[in-house]
Order: C-alpha cells, then sequence, then structure tokens
C-alpha cells in the first residue's frame, strides 16, 4: 500500500495530472516544475489505484541517468522492486525487443552495438575503397548524413532529392558490412525495431496490448523515428501521457522535432492537456524575465511559470565596453559571492558559443580561480587548436615527432597508417626525426606516386609556415596558417554545428594571439612564449574537483542542471542569437528557446552581460545588444553601474518573426563618435544602406580601419555579408 502522502505533497496542478484518468495525456511540465516527480507518482498511481500491473507499463527517457532515477523513486514509493516494468532509454528498449526478436528483424541473434567511432572507421574503409577523396566525401559528414536518414525512418533506397548518389552508394555499402559483421548502430536499434514491428502484425498486436500504458519522459526532444515507433506501439486505444516543454526545445539541429510536441493533440486521440506551471527553483523576479522572453516566440502552446518563494533579487544587466571589460566584470563579482560563502562551484557561466569561454579562461586563470568546462574542452584542449599549435611547433621545432604525428594527415590528404607505420619504422632504423625521415624517403622515392605528391604537399605547407614566422606578428601568423594547413577550408566545407564551432574557436584563436601579443611586447620569442603557454594552459592550469571550481558550460550543455548563481554572457547581435545557425524558419524561436534555457537555470541570481565590442576574426568589432535583451521589459532588470558611458539606450518595438530584426528600430542615442572615431569613413551602426547586387540592408557591425575597414550588413534578401568599405560602393541612406 502506498502512503497517501506521497500524493498529498503534490501541489493541485500535479496532482490533477497525476490522478487524471486513462488516455493520451500531454504534460506541458516548465523548467522547475517538479516533472520527474509528476512521472513517477503518475507510475505508482496507475498501479495502486487503476491496478494496471507493472508489466503493462512502458517509460521511456533519454538518459539512463533520467530512468535510473525514475526507478529508485519509484521503488521508494511502492516499497516492491520495479523489476517488471520497461524502464529504459530509447535505445536501451529497443535493443530489448530486437535481443528477443531477432530473427522477425533480420539480424544475427549474437549482434553487436557500433559506437560512433566503430561506425566512423567502417565508413573511412568504405571510402577508401572506393578511392574516394576524403575532403570532397569526409566521413562524419556521410556519418551525420547515414544516421540523419535513419533518425527520419529512411533507408538507402528511400532517400529523394540527394544530388550526389555517392553517399547513398556509401550508406548503402555501409548497411552491408553491418548485416555482413551482425552489427547494428544506435539509429538502427530504432529504426529496425520500428521496420519490425510494422512488418509483423502479430507482434506489434501483442506489444500493444502489453503496454496500455506508456510514459514518455521529454517528449520535445523525440525525432521523426521516435515519434512514429510511439504512434505505433500506441495504437488507437492506447493510453500515452508524454510529458515535456516546448518551450525547451533546443535540439533541433541533432534531429528533434519541436512540432511533435505541438501537433500531439493532432497525432492522437482524445488528447488532454495539463500545464505544470508552479516552479520549485527559480526566484519570481528570474522567472519574469523568462516568461517575459519567451512570450515572443508564436510556435508555442503556452504557459506562464510561477513561484511561491520570494521575490528575490533584481536580474542584473552589465553593458561592458568590450570583452575584457565583461570578463573582468564577472571576475570581480564572484570574488564578492565567494566573500558572502558562495561555493565556487554553485556558479555557473553560461554562453551561446564555444569560442566564448577563452577570454573567461584567461581571466580566471589570471585570478588564479579554478574552473571546469563542463560537457567540453578548455580551450587550449579543442582538437581544431591543438592542430593549429601543432603545426606552428612542427614549424620552429622540425625534431617535434608528436606535432609531425598530429598534422601529417591533418586534415586528411590520403596518407594512412601503413605509409605512417613505414615511415616511423624508417626514422627508428636510420635514428631520424620523423620529418627527417620523410624527407629522406621522398628523395630516395621509396613511396608510391599518390602519397609521394600528398607528402610533397605537407612538406611545403610546413615550410611556408616556418618562412611566414620570421616576417609574420603572431595573429596574421595564424590567420595564414588555419589557411595553409587547410583546416579552415576543411571545416568550412563541412556542415553541422560541430563545424561552425570549431571555425569559431580557430577565428577566437587570432583575438587570443593578438591579445598575447599585446601583453608581451618585451617577449624576445613570441611564438615560443606562446606556444609554451598554450601546452601550460592544457596541462598544469586543469583545476581538480577538489578545487571547487566555477563552471563554465555552453547553454546546451547546461540544459537539465540548475545552479544558485548564474552569469549569462556574449548576448549580442550576431552571437546570441546566432548569425551562423541562421539556417531555417525555426531558428530565431529555437535560438529563444535557447535564451530561456539559460535563465531559468538560474535560483537565485541571474547576471546577463553584453560587450559594445569584441575581438572576432582576429579584430575589434563593433556590436549591438542582442534582440533578446531589447525583448525584455526595462522594469525587469536592473542595469549594473559600469566604469564608462553606455552607448546604446534602448526603445521598445512589436517585434515581428517575420521581418528581420533593424537595428536602427530599436537603438536610440548612441554615439556617433564612437562608431566612427577610428576612421575616416562617416557611418553610424543601424543605418540603412544600398548595394548594387544586394539590395538594401543594416549595418550591424563593423572591424578594421581606413582603407582595411570591413561592415557587417544584414541584407533583407541576402542575409549578413561582410563587404569591404572601399570596394563595396554604398549608397547611404
Amino acid at each position: 500500500m502506498i502512503d497517501d502522502n506521497i500524493f498529498n505533497e503534490l501541489n493541485e496542478q500535479q496532482q490533477n495530472a497525476v490522478n487524471c484518468s486513462l488516455g493520451n495525456k500531454l504534460i506541458l511540465a516548465g523548467a522547475g516544475s517538479g516533472k520527474t516527480r509528476v512521472l513517477t507518482c503518475r507510475v505508482a498511481k496507475l498501479i495502486d489505484s487503476f491496478n494496471v500491473k507493472p508489466s503493462n507499463i512502458l517509460a521511456l527517457t533519454f538518459t539512463n541517468k533520467a530512468s535510473a532515477e525514475m526507478k529508485q523513486r519509484l521503488e521508494k514509493i511502492l516499497r516492491i522492486s520495479s523489476q517488471g516494468l520497461w524502464f529504459g532509454t530509447f535505445h536501451g528498449i529497443c535493443r530489448r525487443l530486437l535481443k528477443i526478436h531477432w530473427r522477425e528483424a533480420g539480424i544475427s541473434e549474437f549482434f553487436s552495438i557500433l559506437d560512433s567511432q566503430d561506425q566512423l572507421r567502417i565508413i573511412k574503409r568504405i571510402i577508401k575503397g572506393k578511392n574516394l577523396d576524403e575532403n570532397l566525401y569526409d566521413p562524419k559528414v556521410l556519418q551525420s548524413f547515414i544516421n540523419t536518414q535513419k533518425d527520419k525512418g529512411k533507408r538507402y533506397n528511400t532517400i529523394q532529392g540527394n544530388d550526389d548518389d555517392k553517399y547513398k552508394d556509401i550508406f548503402k555499402d555501409y548497411d552491408d558490412v553491418c548485416r555482413q559483421t551482425n552489427s547494428v548502430d544506435f539509429a538502427d536499434l530504432i529504426l529496425l525495431s520500428y521496420e519490425m514491428l510494422k512488418n509483423n502484425p502479430k507482434i506489434l498486436e501483442y506489444y500493444k496490448d502489453r503496454f496500455k500504458n506508456i510514459m514518455v519522459d521529454e517528449f520535445q526532444d523525440t525525432n521523426t523515428l521516435q515519434f512514429n515507433l510511439l504512434k505505433l506501439i500506441n495504437g488507437a486505444t492506447g493510453s500515452l501521457y508524454a510529458v515535456g516543454d516546448d518551450d525547451q526545445s533546443i535540439y533541433g539541429w541533432r534531429g528533434a522535432r519541436s512540432k511533435n510536441i505541438q501537433h500531439f493533440k493532432d497525432e492522437f486521440n482524445n488528447v488532454e492537456i495539463f500545464k505544470l506551471e508552479q516552479n520549485y527553483r527559480s526566484t519570481e523576479k528570474i522567472l519574469n524575465v523568462a516568461n517575459a522572453l519567451i512570450s515572443k516566440n508564436i510556435e508555442r502552446l503556452g504557459k506562464n511559470l510561477w513561484t511561491e518563494s520570494n521575490k528575490g533579487e533584481p536580474v542584473y544587466l552589465y553593458e561592458a565596453y568590450n570583452n575584457d571589460d565583461e570578463s573582468r566584470f564577472i571576475g570581480d563579482k564572484i570574488g564578492e559571492l565567494t566573500k558572502q560563502n558562495y561555493k565556487r562551484s554553485q556558479i555557473a557561466i553560461l554562453y551561446r558559443s564555444n569560442f566564448l569561454s577563452r577570454r573567461l579562461e584567461e581571466e580566471l586563470n589570471a585570478r588564479a580561480i579554478p574552473y571546469k568546462i563542463y560537457g567540453g574542452f578548455r580551450f587550449f584542449e579543442r582538437a581544431e587548436i591543438k592542430d593549429i599549435i601543432a603545426y606552428l611547433k612542427i614549424s620552429v621545432n622540425s625534431s617535434d615527432n608528436t606535432a609531425f604525428e598530429r598534422t601529417i594527415n591533418n586534415p586528411p590528404r590520403g596518407i594512412g597508417e601503413k605509409t605512417l607505420s613505414s615511415i616511423r619504422q624508417y626514422g627508428k632504423e636510420n635514428s631520424l626525426s620523423l620529418w627527417e625521415t620523410i624527407q629522406d624517403m621522398h628523395k630516395k622515392t621509396t613511396m608510391g606516386s599518390r602519397v609521394l605528391k600528398s607528402i610533397e604537399d605537407y612538406i611545403n605547407i610546413v615550410l611556408n609556415i616556418a618562412d611566414l614566422t620570421k616576417n609574420l606578428n603572431l595573429k596574421d601568423l595564424i590567420q595564414k596558417t588555419t589557411e595553409l594547413s587547410t583546416l579552415k577550408s576543411y571545416y568550412a566545407g563541412k556542415k553541422g554545428e560541430e563545424s561552425l564551432s570549431k571555425l569559431e574557436n580557430l577565428e577566437e584563436l587570432m583575438s587570443t594571439a593578438e591579445r598575447f601579443e599585446q601583453n608581451n611586447l618585451d617577449s624576445d620569442s613570441i611564438l615560443s612564449d606562446f606556444l609554451d603557454n598554450a601546452s601550460l594552459e592544457a596541462g598544469e592550469y586543469q583545476s581538480k574537483l577538489h578545487e571547487d571550481p566555477i563552471q563554465l558550460m555552453t547553454i546546451h550543455s547546461a540544459k537539465g542542471l540548475e545552479f544558485p548563481i548564474v552569469f549569462l554572457t556574449g548576448l549580442e547581435e550576431g552571437i546570441f542569437p546566432n548569425e551562423n545557425r541562421n539556417n531555417s524558419k525555426g531558428f530565431l524561436e529555437e535560438e529563444r528557446r535557447l535564451c530561456y534555457v539559460a535563465i531559468t537555470r538560474a535560483m537565485e541570481k541571474l547576471y546577463i552581460t553584453f560587450a559594445n565590442g569584441r575581438f572576432l576574426h582576429g579584430s575589434f568589432s563593433h556590436l549591438m545588444p542582442s534582440r533578446f535583451i531589447n525583448e525584455i521589459p526595462d522594469d525587469l532588470l536592473e542595469n549594473v553601474k559600469s566604469n564608462f558611458q553606455p552607448v546604446y539606450r534602448y526603445k521598445k518595438t512589436k517585434y515581428n518573426e517575420e521581418e528581420d530584426y533593424s537595428q536602427e528600430e530599436h537603438i536610440e542615442n548612441y554615439s556617433q563618435e564612437e562608431n566612427t572615431r577610428y576612421n575616416k569613413y562617416s557611418f553610424k551602426i543601424g543605418q540603412k544602406v544600398r548595394h548594387m547586387k544586394f539590395g538594401d540592408g543594416v549595418i550591424v557591425s563593423y572591424t578594421g580601419k581606413e582603407e582595411n575597414l570591413k561592415l557587417h550588413i544584414n541584407f533583407e534578401s541576402y542575409g549578413r555579408k561582410w563587404l569591404v568599405l572601399s570596394y563595396a560602393h554604398l549608397d547611404f541612406l
């Protein structure tokens, strides 16, 4: 018998969601509203009051951690083992199905599951076997392509509208290898289960009859295939209990469909909707800011978070002169907060993109404040940064075998492991460094013509970089290294969030180099000092958990977490919302949801910061405050006093989703002198311009001086473009 006090502790909205009748239910659970408690209590209610057998319940989550937490809570409530229940992730449950019905699925009884690296190795072998260029047919891009198609429920023979048939051919070959080796990948676990159930009506009827009650957590994160699998098993008579929050749908870039939760009522029969709006995490003032922002989204089901806790402190807004000032402000505040007996681990610094962590890391290191990058790597530990550092190292120290190994086939240039093994063996036998080895082997032409050409290209790249080290400053040297190594073009030619992030990090490395050079004007060897500093930061300065570190993370990594104190940084147009992600109609609403998620991570104190300018692309760019700041009413934000005169003043205007953001409409009384004092040209941020090809646009920011001045212009028909002013032939309107 269950203790009724468990249910009595629920608030009214939670009780309604737990005690509702059987049937299809959608629970809109706001951030911090106790959704895990509701899910657990609902399962207990089904067993205790509706006489549902545990074996008739299927509970699906997105992480093993969430599944384990629900199991533990349920066992505590029921005081019995939850062994009879099917609890698990989508992939875990589908694996279980396939282990039972492997024959019907057309696979081996003893199939193996491929992880991401296994999958990538197979694709690489296929590309090599077809004699394809990895620069044109990137293994990671193909991996993403295959997984995306499977997530949509498609095989290679059902794909429509793809321009390159070789993608389909590689997909087919990949599937063939999987079958030959009795292997399945993660996407296949769900797709095979779906196909097996769809093609076997008797088995499907069995599971429809067995799992009359299906529970799903984080429903807003389901993709197309997961949604269709749920529809299939639930059928016309099932009871699907879906818990999610359309306002926290932030994974569209990896296949999640926010529309699944929005269309729930249309896709399932007799749906009843419940809202969980009471928040147990944040103060009233933080929730007011979150509600005001997310209300600007048009495509949402709608809810309004509230709390019975105290109103709390105001949400603070800090306008920084530049990113140095922003980082200094955050460092000062952390010092104040730790003196107030807050632990450093209670403080989180959130940012939209990984590259923004760099200046923050510098500030924390300078103050000897330990920190941890949650869900990612420190700046100098990131692969693309280590790649460029390695190219610089081999160019100044040809004996650096570690740098050689990292750069010789990076990006891929057709130098495989067999060739590398022969290089290592030759060098060992002749007591040569690997760099000396390839030059010696090249002279003796002991390699095939194709490999020989790749080796020649690599040698020329390194020699060219070495030559540039004598004449260029640090920033320009790094810029040229990203180009000569072809790493920049390699990432630019790839699609996806990961590649965009790598390009941003490469650009930030240029800005980091410029700041380092300015701060070390008395250095006898600036490049050597910079390389040593990079090694130190990637090594001995790493904080340990017992040091109580500050938490640094992207907003995506912060999903599901909470902190007493949150700094939300880098809220400038082009950075957040991120202009590089503007590739779909729903991009802006997802960016706003991302900002909403960031705000609702804060429990007690929230600091929002933006800078009037940042070092971007290796030079200083003037920026505008994010439209998300503009969308928050003035009376909900308290401006923190600064040591400089603010550049921007706001007036609130009605936001229109269909129109692009007009900076001119949102800014007034800004300093013309601030925008033009370094340049002979007369213009202002927010000014309208006209170009003979691109049409009308608005100046968003600028970088450079005099003849090298570049304007960042948001054109109505062509989007954002950088134009050199002296060549652009602009009409200023």
